[in-house]
């Protein structure tokens, strides 16, 4: 796609503000979680005309930094979520609106953070949890040090004007706006008790799950709803990430004593992706003796992670110990009911008119992420008010081919027994025999395939359905066929050998 769209300069169209949320996401994926977070995530998109894309920013020193640094992931997922070659960046400054400016929220001490080792860093603001006065940050360590000792000396920098190192939350992610399922019921119960009580139940917290499952946002939720509890308390929300480089920065300055004073001062401390400072060593020590000084103080402790306390193969024996010795609760991908429910909150989110069937179609496609879920429903909405189509099954699948290894929509209304009939004339089994009582080796091999089929092809069906369709099965007897048969896709060549022809043959 290219030319020209009439997106104005006052006023963003809906289709440019969709296309530049698809490209942060890629972009996010791509650069480190502070350039994201220090200029990437304010950008804002103007205009899209003979190839060119214009992309407002704060000030000069963005402007320079990321024609310098960061223009080319930023061309690369507009080219590609725009369908086009040949894309020019045009980055401008935009004047603050003074009416928007006095509701901002506090700039986040994250903006400290060095970007590069030689980079000149700007002025921010930062204070507890209001902007009150500019506090420059220096770019010479000699020099930041001996200010700090002499404010100290007269009794100017006092320890609660320290301010509460943590990202910016992301006001969507709330308890209300989680969706609970089987596969996050304990953590999501366990972190709600933390916010309630926080230092007295499950400390720490240790939540553990595949990207896109939910770990950031329940973290997130705890911090606004202790925030909206207790306004005055000190809640640290970091990523290892920031950790690791807010460490790094106060050994550059000589600054490691205000550092730990800074962690070791706050009542919750909120630690995602704790798996990147796996390696790490300085950076472990200085952690593990952060965790021991807030734990034995009684402060509440989170962490979260793509993998199990035990799995942290590169952290040391004594910091896996401590994760273990608190409650720990894995975040599963989402079943089908859970993933189509994600879709329809989305759907009413953005008010757009998506047919069920093909929030169904989605949702049977993506199985393991809620971001791509999401992803996919806005690149859908996106691609379809750009190009002036109706939403359908058809165009899901057309547009969001990147997010589908091979989900074709079926050239025919499929049922249950279309299914069984389609499966017993393959292996050679009646259809009583499969929906009977037998329990041969081979009948219950088919069988299972059977049910699987019926939960990939007809995702309406819940598994309680499905397993009285099958003689009166119970629903624990179709989740436990669709796991084996999962499991044996991925290591047995003949059962997938007979799914692909069974997909082949129902899906025409």
């Amino acid at each position: 796609m290219s030319g020209e769209l009439p997106f104005g300069e006052e006023e963003q169209s809906d289709a440019l503000k969709r296309v530049w949320a698809l490209c942060l996401t890629l972009i996010q994926a791509k650069v480190p979680v502070v350039t994201y977070q220090s200029f990437i995530c304010t950008i804002q998109p103007i205009s899209y005309v003979d190839d060119t894309v214009t992309l407002a920013v704060t000030n000069l020193y963005a402007k320079d930094w990321l024609q310098k640094n960061a223009a080319n992931p930023i061309r690369k997922a507009l080219e590609f979520h725009l369908d086009t070659n040949g894309i020019q960046l045009n980055f401008i400054v935009r004047a603050k609106d003074p009416s928007r400016e006095s509701s901002r929220q506090p700039i986040p001490v994250q903006q400290q953070l060095p970007l590069e080792a030689e980079a000149e860093e700007p002025e921010t603001v930062i204070t507890r949890g209001q902007i009150e006065s500019p506090v420059p940050v220096p770019s010479n360590p000699k020099s930041s040090s001996s200010n700090r000792a002499s404010a100290r000396k007269e009794g100017k920098f006092k320890e609660n004007e320290l301010p509460i190192p943590s990202l910016p939350l992301n006001e969507k992610y709330t308890f209300d706006s989680f969706l609970v399922g089987r596969s996050n019921r304990l953590a999501h119960a366990g972190a709600l008790q933390v916010a309630e009580r926080p230092g007295e139940v499950y400390n720490p917290l240790f939540l553990y799950g595949g990207p896109g499952l939910g770990k950031t946002h329940l973290l997130q939720a705890i911090a606004h709803a202790m925030r909206q509890k207790n306004p005055d308390a000190r809640i640290a929300y970091v990523s290892g990430e920031y950790f690791a480089q807010h460490y790094i920065m106060a050994l550059r300055d000589h600054a490691t004593e205000d550092f730990r004073r800074q962690y070791r001062m706050v009542d919750v401390w909120l630690v995602d992706d704790i798996q990147f400072i796996a390696g790490k060593e300085h950076t472990k020590e200085e952690f593990f003796h952060t965790f021991n000084a807030l734990y034995q103080s009684g402060k509440q402790i989170v962490l979260a992670s793509d993998r199990t306390p035990r799995e942290l193969n590169t952290m040391d024996e004594r910091l896996r110990s401590r994760f273990q010795s608190g409650l720990i609760a894995d975040i599963g991908a989402p079943d089908l009911e859970t993933r189509i429910a994600i879709l329809q909150r989305c759907r009413q989110r953005e008010r757009a008119d998506v047919p069920d069937d093909v929030l169904t179609y989605i949702a049977s496609a993506i199985q393991s992420n809620i971001r791509a879920l999401e992803g996919a429903l806005t690149k859908l909405l996106a691609y379809s008010s750009i190009m002036k189509l109706p939403i359908r099954p058809e165009l899901a699948q057309e547009v969001l081919s990147e997010y589908f290894i091979e989900k074709p929509v079926p050239s025919r209304k499929l049922t249950v027994d279309i299914i069984v009939g389609q499966v017993g004339e393959l292996f050679g089994i009646t259809v009583e025999a499969l929906k009977g009582p037998t329990r041969n080796k081979d009948v219950s091999q088919a069988r299972q395939i059977a049910m699987y089929l019926c939960r990939e092809l007809l995702p309406e069906l819940n598994t309680s359905t499905t397993g009285a369709a099958f003689g009166g099965r119970d629903h624990a007897t179709v989740v436990y066929a669709c796991q084996k048969v999962k499991a044996m896709r991925e290591i047995d060549p003949e059962t997938s050998d007979a799914l692909n022809r069974l997909y082949r043959a129902l899906l025409g």
